[in-house]
């Protein structure tokens, strides 16, 4: 591949990258669809470029151009609205924990909406960054903490939140979860408003500690085709994480 068609692919990468992002930002969400069909009319012409005889280098140098300002216009906008008065306003309310001020300005900023949630909710516990399996020992001891001082953000980027704004994100269901442990609470014990995520339907949380009663849920079975094989068997290690939550005093249930 020729320097003109890497650099033209590092731009549609960065381009389709950042948009994702300004998609969950509810004021951008028509502008960030306007430039992606404008990207994909550039791509698609430079896709036709690599058919023609010669390789197509000098039709894809101009149009290197042209992604370059697309490029240089999403980065814009992003910049842009993450300075603007809105967006700092809601950082900073949540920053002081002034949820009233926080709970108005947040369906602005982002594609959700306020939800009083019914049910049990769930919290997949993961393994840390390099493991390969849920350590029960570890894993216990993080919900022991969770039970103690209460539940903390998660620090990944999501609908409803970005790499400065992060909710506590919890499922209505199991389906797509494959963690054996999870936590556990009842919807009607989260504060008012939470958040629903409109396209994935997750339920949001903006605190920086949520302390409300929580179980630990076990799996009955394996939700990972894998972790049988990794952990020894999934029946004995179900038994060792058992094991090390009963010994923390955390109430369990099984799913």
């Amino acid at each position: 591949m020729s320097d003109v068609f890497q650099r033209i692919e590092r731009h549609v990468v960065a381009i389709g990258e950042r948009l994702e992002e300004s998609r969950r930002y509810r004021p951008l969400a028509a502008e960030a669809e306007s430039l992606y069909v404008s990207s994909m009319r550039v791509s698609r012409r430079v896709r036709d470029a690599t058919r023609e005889s010669g390789g197509g280098e000098a039709s894809a140098a101009a149009l290197e151009p042209e992604i370059e300002a697309l490029a240089e216009r999403v980065r814009d906008l992003l910049a842009r609205f993450t300075e603007s008065a809105i967006y700092r306003d809601l950082a900073a309310a949540l920053e002081r924990e002034d949820h009233e001020t926080a709970a108005r300005l947040l369906p602005e900023v982002f594609d959700i909406e306020p939800t009083k949630p019914e049910g049990a909710l769930f919290l997949p516990l993961s393994p840390k960054r390099g493991e390969t399996t849920l350590d029960p020992a570890s894993a216990a001891d993080r919900a022991a903490a969770m039970a103690a001082e209460g539940i903390e953000p998660q620090h990944a980027p999501g609908g409803g939140g970005d790499a400065k704004i992060n909710p506590i994100r919890f499922y209505q269901g199991l389906v797509g979860l494959d963690s054996p442990l999870l936590v556990v609470v009842a919807g009607g014990d989260l504060p008012e408003p939470s958040f629903r995520a409109t396209e994935l339907g997750e339920i949001l949380v903006y605190r920086r500690r949520l302390r409300v009663p929580l179980l630990i849920g076990l799996r009955r079975t394996s939700p990972d085709d894998w972790l049988e094989v990794r952990a020894g068997g999934y029946g004995e290690y179900r038994e060792r994480c058992r094991e090390q939550l009963v010994a923390r005093g955390l109430s369990i249930t099984d799913l």
